[in-house]
């Protein structure tokens, strides 16, 4: 079978790859990776594959068309996220006329969460779309030809929309062939947080916290951790560099590769790193839960090249901590900070404003929490309420989510957004408070300099000077935007 994958573009920068989908205030652009496994999966049971990620190259829908219309797909996969739902509907409806009639299936987290209501909106040219986990769904469609009695699909049958059982989560994530990257530039992805050029890398799947926001765990991948084995993940490193031999970094994209349940394994792998020699070639960054307090084990990360952290602290708040289930106060959360900097590694701190019982003191208080904290760089954001996440049910059933379309997730400019307004909060408010935290962290001289003393390399110069254009950008756009709505107001 011919099959086009598509991640569909969404206005100039838009991420939809990414924890949070869309235009970040880091101009981020972040790998398909999910979706390269899936087409690795796919092309391994024999199948003939495209894999577009139209949205890191910000191809309009007609070049999306012409594509589709050379290739010839039998079966079209088109990648959707809550704000663009409607532009990837129409992505759908363009490869059902374009195609003569393939068959299209949306997959991500959006239709996972909203199965009844997507199916519903693309009634006529939307055949299916898949539930959580979908590398294994999309291969039976392809081997059937047919959505009829394939777990983890929810699809039109005649006039009715038939909600199969739910397909069991991939147990052996070893036997899931590397991601096939040869459908990608990767000179199309960049953050200033990473070396440049940089590539993902899932070494597992499925999260145990229970963080009422976070949507991958809830609507995805669920709350265990299936992990890969190290000797798996040494070699897909080195798969990694025998495809882009100028690569400069790798990123861990595991929720959490820090796991404490999961030092033995983490061990494992950095020693295999400095083993095999991959250190002396490439450094790396991963997702790490802040209570790796550890100093042997910081330590034996840094040596096998560990150089950053992203962290999610959340709040600066204990009570706010505890409402969001996050299992971690900011006492440890300050300990893991001083130790990660002792190791030598770098710390990219993420923080929220918007949670539950939310104030302009707590939130203050985050902000001040994020420029005490021994840390590098930071992103605040407004808390995303995404559907099938606790956060959202919660906003939901209390009447404080204040938009009223999957397109108003994002702003005009298609910038991350708060879409709740909480009690003792105001959506606007929460937005501005999220703009004064970034600028009140990167503003500092201390900061300033210390970001300064971090330049080492070409590639540290060259993900600097991309982040301090991306600063400039959003809040140049963002002050544009704030006089145009004054002079909008009635004297």
């Amino acid at each position: 079978m011919r099959i086009f994958v598509v991640n569909p573009a969404y206005g100039e920068g838009f991420v939809k790859s990414a924890r949070w989908f869309a235009k970040s205030r880091g101009r981020v652009q972040r790998h398909p990776d999910y979706l390269a496994r899936a087409t690795a999966v796919l092309e391994e049971a024999g199948h003939s594959c495209v894999l577009l990620d139209a949205a890191a190259k910000d191809l309009p829908l007609p070049e999306v068309e012409t594509r589709l219309r050379e290739f010839g797909p039998d079966l079209v996969v088109v990648f959707a996220t809550t704000p663009s739902i409607q532009s990837d509907l129409e992505h759908a409806r363009t490869a059902k006329r374009v195609t003569g009639g393939a068959m299209t299936v949306m997959i991500g987290s959006h239709v996972s969460a909203e199965p009844t209501d997507t199916l519903e909106r693309g009634k006529g040219f939307l055949d299916a779309v898949t539930r959580r986990e979908y590398d294994f769904t999309l291969r039976e469609v392809a081997e059937r030809g047919s959505a009829r009695d394939v777990a983890g699909l929810s699809w039109w049958d005649g006039e009715e929309i038939r909600h199969e059982p739910d397909r069991p989560p991939i147990e052996d994530l070893d036997a899931l062939p590397f991601p096939a990257w040869r459908h990608i530039d990767i000179e199309d992805y960049r953050d200033a947080g990473k070396l440049f050029p940089f590539i993902t890398l899932v070494g597992g799947r499925g999260c145990p916290s229970k963080c009422t926001f976070c949507q991958l765990p809830q609507v995805m991948y669920g709350h265990r951790y299936r992990t890969r084995s190290p000797e798996r993940i040494l070699a897909e490193i080195e798969y990694d560099l025998e495809l882009f031999p100028n690569l400069k970094e790798v990123m861990f994209e595991d929720d959490t590769l820090t796991l404490s349940t999961h030092l033995d394994r983490l061990r494992e792998i950095c020693t295999g790193i400095i083993d095999r020699g991959l250190n002396r070639r490439i450094s790396w960054s991963c997702n790490a839960r802040p209570d790796l307090t550890d100093r042997e084990t910081l330590r034996l990360m840094k040596e096998s090249g560990a150089r950053m952290f992203c962290v999610g602290f959340e709040f600066g708040n204990d009570e706010m901590l505890r409402r969001i289930k996050k299992g971690i106060g900011t006492e440890k959360m300050r300990e893991f900070a001083s130790r990660a900097s002792e190791a030598g590694i770098r710390i990219h701190g993420c923080f929220m404003i918007g949670g539950p019982g939310e104030t302009r003191e707590t939130a203050m208080q985050t902000i001040r929490f994020a420029q005490q904290l021994e840390i590098d760089t930071c992103q605040f954001t407004g808390v995303a309420a995404y559907p099938g996440t606790a956060y959202y049910d919660w906003a939901k059933r209390n009447g404080y989510i204040v938009v009223d379309d999957w397109t108003d997730w994002v702003d005009g400019n298609r910038e991350q957004r708060g879409v709740v307004d909480v009690p003792g909060l105001s959506m606007r408010e929460i937005d501005e408070l999220v703009d004064r935290g970034l600028r009140s962290f990167y503003l500092r001289p201390r900061q300033m300099r210390k970001i300064a003393r971090n330049i080492r390399s070409l590639s540290d110069v060259r993900t600097k000077l991309h982040g301090l254009r991306s600063f400039t950008d959003y809040f140049g756009r963002a002050a544009s935007d704030s006089k145009k709505a004054a002079g909008d107001e009635p004297s």
